[in-house]
């Protein structure tokens, strides 16, 4: 059980640092596009961080998924 318990913690708190890496690179976005600059890393940059927090998430339902 404590396994499991981890594991989830992991699976959730990796699904927070990506949470927190999107808000910073949405400020940096926004900074560089005041002054002109690209911005076209730090946007697939964010479309890498969803696509990872989709998958975090597919898994915490996959393998957690308890029966009422």
């Amino acid at each position: 059980m404590l396994d499991v318990k981890y594991n989830i913690k992991s699976l959730i708190s990796s699904i927070y640092e990506c949470q927190k890496k999107i808000i910073i690179n949405r400020r940096f976005i926004r900074d560089l596009e005041s002054e002109g600059s690209d911005t076209s890393k730090l946007r697939n940059e964010i479309m890498d961080l969803e696509h990872r927090i989709s998958e975090f998430q597919k898994e915490l339902r996959n393998k957690y998924q308890f029966s009422y």
